[in-house]
């Protein structure tokens, strides 16, 4: 397979989170709690409270993309939403901004969820991370007001950044217990007590910019201070062996395989020795790829009007989601994160070229194999409609 990696620009990437990325994943990821310092700087790059707290309240947010927390209890949609006529349609759920507003001043904590879905500049910044990181991404907020707690002592089914945009927070975390290690849904597990935890691992103040990497499993437990806070929770929903060869043995079984009939007696399974028999490298990467970039943000859109493209035309390839070429049996696939393009096997050779060129490039400057001119151009027109390259624009 051939992948390319193209980052939004205008958008923070992992190194905005951490000041070696290549360390943090060789020696941190998915393994230990990590406090890092940042500045305010970086941490505005991702967002600011003002504006997360005017996008929620201008713009007629609906449930489940914010809700409200005090003490550790969520409260009622139906104290701060009300009903309201869409055409013909009657809603619950929509906002009502100054109800939001007072109870927030009495103790509730904003939470927005799904930013990444909602919030334009976040979606990009989400799909970096997932470029970066190689996994789902989503980002939620938490706008908690002073002396005030959200939710109370609990361990994620998935890790997390803590990004502190504003204010202060105390956060105390603890190394996982057994029961807690390396958790997954299927598997729930009661949320730990502090009787169980002991002194915890890490005891620290957040402040504007500052940032925590938890991995899933370890339970934690936060509160404002004197003054209010605001921080983001970046989610990273990773994919799992378990899910992996779960999908492993489901195309092993469409091939053909362990159809056999369990004699009597028999504890050995057939072709299951070693199991990565059964274990095709492509189909498991496809099928992880699509996992994570199913979850993310369309950030890579299709143009209204597909642009003018022939074989001198300036162009590049657009940033957004994943692009993976894979053989299938009937052509090539090429992955554009939300969906799959299904092309002649002939066109592999001008597709791997394509995904390795490096800035703007003209297509008679690129390697086609053996397809002729005008197809040459059929196959970029179809790339510039699905938005997957552009002219460039001096």
């Amino acid at each position: 397979m051939v992948w390319r990696r193209e980052h939004h620009p205008d958008a923070p990437r992992l190194d905005d989170l951490v000041a070696d990325p290549g360390a943090f994943i060789a020696g941190d990821l998915f393994r230990r709690a990590v406090h890092l310092r940042g500045d305010p700087a970086r941490a505005a790059r991702f967002a600011t409270p003002a504006a997360l707290w005017a996008d929620v309240v201008e713009r007629g947010a609906r449930t489940p993309t914010f809700r409200l927390v005090r003490d550790g209890t969520e409260l009622p949609p139906s104290t701060y939403c009300r009903r309201a006529g869409i055409g013909h349609r009657t809603i619950e759920d929509v906002i009502q901004p100054n109800r939001v507003l007072e109870l927030h001043a009495a103790g509730a904590t904003m939470v927005l969820q799904g930013l990444q879905l909602t919030d334009p500049h976040l979606a990009r910044t989400a799909n970096n991370l997932a470029l970066d990181l190689g996994h789902a991404v989503q980002v939620n907020a938490y706008l908690t007001p002073a002396a005030a707690r959200g939710l109370e002592l609990h361990f994620d089914y998935h890790d997390v950044f803590v990004l502190q945009l504003d204010g202060a927070k105390h956060w105390r975390v603890w190394e996982p217990l057994e029961r807690t290690h390396e958790p997954v849904r299927e598997a729930r597990q009661p949320m730990p007590t502090f009787d169980e935890l002991g002194r915890p691992a890490i005891d620290v103040t957040l402040t504007a910019g500052d940032c925590l990497y938890l991995p899933r499993g370890f339970p934690h437990a936060a509160a404002a201070l004197e003054a209010s806070s605001g921080h983001l929770t970046i989610g990273v929903m990773a994919a799992t062996w378990h899910q992996a060869v779960r999908h492993a043995l489901d195309d092993a079984v469409r091939r053909g395989a362990l159809r056999g009939s369990i004699r009597p007696g028999d504890t050995t399974v057939p072709g299951l020795e070693p199991l990565t028999a059964h274990l095709e490298p492509d189909s498991v990467e496809r099928w992880r790829l699509r996992a994570v970039w199913r979850r993310q943000p369309s950030t890579r859109l299709r143009p209204l009007v597909a642009p003018s493209i022939d074989a001198t035309t300036p162009v590049r390839i657009t940033p957004g989601p994943l692009l993976w070429l894979a053989n299938r049996a009937q052509g090539v696939e090429l992955g554009l994160g939300d969906r799959v393009l299904t092309m002649p096997a002939e066109a592999r050779a001008l597709l791997g070229a394509v995904l390795a060129t490096c800035g703007r490039f003209v297509l008679a400057d690129i390697d086609a194999g053996a397809l002729d001119a005008a197809s040459v151009l059929t196959v970029a027109r179809r790339l510039g409609a699905e938005g997957v390259i552009a002219p460039v624009i001096d």
